[in-house]
Parts: C-alpha cells; sequence; structure tokens
C-alpha cells in the first residue's frame, strides 16, 4: 500500500512504457484537478445560489466570456512555456530546465501584472460590451475587479502546474488542487455567509485559493527539486531563452484567447434577446467547459507526452501516442454524450433557485439553455479532436499553426452570430428561429478548426515524418 502510494507520486518518464498506459495513469491525476479547478465558478455559483440568490450567480457567470478570455491566455502562455521544458526534460537537459523555469516565472509575472493592469482600466467597458442587464452590472463589476487582481497568482499557478506536468509530474498538482478547492469553498462561505460581502465575496476566495496553489507550489519545487532552487545568477535574463519561450507562449496564449473572444461575441449576442436569455447563458457556459473537461485533460496530457518524446527524437512514440489518445477520446465522447443528454433537463436548476425557473419565464429559460446544448454536444468530437491536434502541434514546437487555427474558428463565429440571426429572420432577430442560428456558431467554428489542425497533424506528423525532428541543432535544444 505504502509503495503504492509513493509511486503515485512518483514522476513519470513518458519516454518509456505502453503509450496509451503511460498517458492515461499521468492523466488521471490531471482529471481531477482539473475538476477541482473548474470547480472553483460551481462553488462560487452554488455558495451565491444558497447564501444570496440567483441574480448574484447570474451576475458572476455572465463575466465568464471576458474572464474566460483573459484565463485562457495566461493557460496558452504557459503551456508554451512548459513546451520547453518539456522537450529539455526529455533530452535529459537539467540546465535547460533551469533556466527556462526561471524565465518562465519572469515572463509569467510580467504579462499577469500588463494584463491586469489594462484590465482594471477598461472593465466597465468590457462589461458593457457584453451587453449584461442593467440589474447585474454592478454585482458583476464588484467580482470582475477582484478576479483581476487575482489574475498573477492565477498565471503563476497554472504556469507551474504546466511545468511540473511538463517533467512528468502530474499527482502534486492534484494534491495542491484539492487544497486550494477546500480553502475556495472555505472562503466562499464564510465570505457570503457571515461577513454578507455578497459577489465580493467568492472573488475574494478565488483570489486566497490561487496565492494558496502558487505558494504551496513554489515551497513543493524548492523541497522537491534542488538544481531548481533559486541562485544570484537565475536574476540574469537571455534575450535567446525569453525569445524562444516568448516563440512558443504568445502564439498559444494569444490562439487560446482568440478562441474565447468568439465566445464574447457569441455572449453579446445571445444577452441581446433579454434577461432570460442572460440567465441561460449562465447556465449553459459553465456547463460546456464541465462536459469538455475528459477531452482537454487527455490533450493536456499527450502535450507533456509528445513534449518529452519529441526531445527524446522517439518519433514511432509519439504516433503511437495520438493513436492511442484518438482512440480514448472516441471513448470519452460517447460517455460525455450519453450523460450531457441525460443530465440537460436539470443544469438550470443547478446554478438558478427553483422559483425562477417556475411560469413562462422558467420555461423560455429552459428552452435557450437546452437549445444550446442539444445542439453542442454531438459535435463534442470535433472539440475532442481540436484540443488534441493543438496539444501534438505544441509538442513539436509548431505553435503558429494553431493560432491560424484559432483566427479561423473566430471568423467562422464572429460571422455566424453577427449575420446569420438576421439572415434567418430579418424582421425579429431575437426570434428562437434566429437563437438557432447563433447556436451553431460555436459546433461550426469546431469543424473548422478541426480540418484546419487534424490536417496539419496528419501531414506533419504521419505522411512527413517529423521531418523537422531531424534538423534539430544543439543550439536549438539549448533554446
Amino acid at each position: 500500500m505504502i509503495k503504492a502510494i509513493k509511486n503515485f507520486f512518483k514522476p513519470i518518464d513518458l519516454t518509456k512504457g505502453s503509450p496509451w498506459k503511460v498517458i492515461l495513469i499521468f492523466a488521471i491525476p490531471i482529471l481531477i484537478s482539473t475538476i477541482l479547478n473548474s470547480a472553483f465558478s460551481l462553488i462560487n455559483a452554488l455558495v451565491l445560489k444558497v447564501n444570496v440568490g440567483g441574480d448574484s450567480v447570474t451576475a458572476i457567470n455572465s463575466t465568464s466570456p471576458i474572464s474566460s478570455i483573459l484565463f485562457n491566455f495566461a493557460y496558452g502562455c504557459s503551456s508554451g512555456f512548459a513546451v520547453i521544458a518539456s522537450n529539455q526534460h526529455g533530452a535529459k537537459d537539467d540546465d535547460g530546465v533551469k533556466k527556462s523555469f526561471y524565465h518562465s516565472i519572469f515572463l509569467s509575472l510580467l504579462l499577469a501584472l500588463i494584463i491586469m493592469a489594462i484590465g482594471l482600466i477598461f472593465y466597465k467597458d468590457l462589461l458593457k460590451l457584453l451587453n449584461i442587464n442593467e440589474r447585474y452590472l454592478t454585482k458583476a463589476g464588484n467580482y470582475y475587479q477582484i478576479i483581476l487582481c487575482s489574475f498573477v497568482f492565477m498565471m503563476l499557478s497554472n504556469f507551474l502546474g504546466n511545468f511540473l506536468r511538463a517533467i512528468g509530474n502530474s499527482s502534486i498538482p492534484l494534491i495542491i488542487s484539492l487544497g486550494a478547492t477546500l480553502v475556495n469553498i472555505g472562503m466562499a462561505f464564510l465570505l457570503t455567509g457571515p461577513i454578507h460581502l455578497d459577489t465580493r465575496g467568492v472573488a475574494l476566495a478565488t483570489l486566497t485559493a490561487n496565492l494558496f496553489n502558487t505558494g504551496i507550489t513554489l515551497f513543493y519545487i524548492y523541497k522537491k527539486y534542488p538544481f531548481l532552487r533559486f541562485k544570484k545568477e537565475n536574476l540574469k535574463m537571455e534575450k535567446s531563452m525569453i525569445g524562444s519561450l516568448l516563440k512558443m507562449g504568445l502564439p498559444l496564449g494569444l490562439q487560446w484567447s482568440i478562441l474565447f473572444v468568439g465566445s464574447f461575441i457569441q455572449a453579446q449576442k445571445v444577452n441581446g434577446f433579454g434577461d432570460l436569455a442572460t440567465k441561460a447563458v449562465s447556465c449553459y457556459s459553465p456547463m460546456e467547459g464541465y462536459l469538455t473537461i475528459p477531452l482537454s485533460v487527455m490533450a493536456s496530457s499527450l502535450l507533456s507526452y509528445v513534449g518529452q518524446n519529441y526531445g527524446a527524437k522517439e518519433k514511432q512514440r509519439i504516433k503511437n501516442g495520438i493513436r492511442d489518445v484518438f482512440i480514448i477520446d472516441v471513448i470519452c465522447y460517447a460517455l460525455i454524450v450519453l450523460i450531457g443528454f441525460i443530465i440537460i433537463p436539470n443544469v438550470p436548476y443547478i446554478f438558478l433557485p427553483k422559483n425562477e425557473l417556475a411560469g413562462e419565464e422558467g420555461s423560455k429559460i429552459m428552452y435557450y439553455c437546452s437549445t444550446y446544448l442539444k445542439i453542442l454536444i454531438p459535435f463534442l468530437i470535433m472539440q475532442g479532436i481540436v484540443q488534441m491536434s493543438r496539444s501534438c502541434l505544441q509538442g513539436i514546437k509548431k505553435p503558429i499553426i494553431p493560432f491560424l487555427s484559432g483566427i479561423g474558428e473566430l471568423v467562422a463565429r464572429v460571422v455566424i452570430c453577427l449575420f446569420i440571426p438576421g439572415w434567418i429572420n430579418p424582421s425579429n432577430p431575437t426570434s428562437n428561429e434566429s437563437y438557432l442560428g447563433i447556436c451553431f456558431s460555436t459546433p461550426i467554428a469546431w469543424v473548422v478548426s478541426a480540418l484546419i489542425m487534424g490536417g496539419s497533424v496528419i501531414y506533419i506528423i504521419f505522411i512527413k515524418n517529423l521531418r523537422s525532428l531531424d534538423q534539430i541543432t544543439d543550439i536549438e535544444k539549448e533554446a
């Protein structure tokens, strides 16, 4: 038993063993930690539902399109930074791992502070762009300002977690995420119940949880990896390393953000349908994220797997891993579709009190929510292909293709959201028929992106047989 526990916490060498086995073992802690991280917003919503009411839930969830843009920029950048560490770890280059670690922390801090400052200056304008009903604006603003202040710790905790996974350690981020979730729950109940801070309370709880996550992860890295301990020379930043990290991180950060700009525009159009549509968005938007978790986790695991094996020049293992993850994704997709269609009727009840779902207004909320999810869920396999392909291309240092794919996905979604509703029903662009047009924007965008990136993976990895890997120079590896 003790040996099994020790093995659970032991870093995994993804360049050895059966691909599907090591990927699954590696993925399980990531799955649990992702669920815990995603639980932050769900916990906040449930606590507000119990302690305050449905308006507060709608207020914080209505900000999710903006929060998603910022969060996913952080996640994309940190994933890109971690790819460098993953390649170096696969090549057994500890000095390179250390160098990329400290340069990544510096860049994460710098980018986070810039984004936080811009967000705090323009947050009112961003909320107004979403067409959020006036009754929710104050609560949404109170929440969002504090979330912006927590962005530094959010970005750092993202990078540190991705870094540990990049070097084969997926179990410790799980344990730390569990602790952060417990901190979030306790603080959320305290600050919205006895202290009555409403949306400010759950935002402060999230900030505290991210601070806890960052601090504990840094402490663990300091104790567990002596070669990563800080020394004076770590303050010296090298242009070549900064350039390599930005070359990987920024395209991925922008690509992830671009994807959610489309979600921003979609939410804006749906909010234009009225208060009831806004409430529906606050229900189906987080549920969409929860349903895609298994596919996201397999993609995240594949990123570390491909990154390490690319550094080790294991071409066939990369191909085998991609094949195995695709099979696992298909199985996950079948389960998601089954579960998704079962829970659709109950989704609004998770986020809103029963009294707000009664009568004609409740039926309208149910219609907006269920219609979107019924259209979305069958296309989730496209999202799985998109995420899997993105990880493959990131792991082999091809960040530009996902970036261009993200632009294609954005254009598809924007064109549909802006023009299709009016084309379907020119006399009433907020009719039920027009709403259907908006609902199809996400699936069509996924199809566009899947064709671009899936085709790129097949061509570069399977047809061209990773020709670029044979041309990697020692200088490139060090970078």
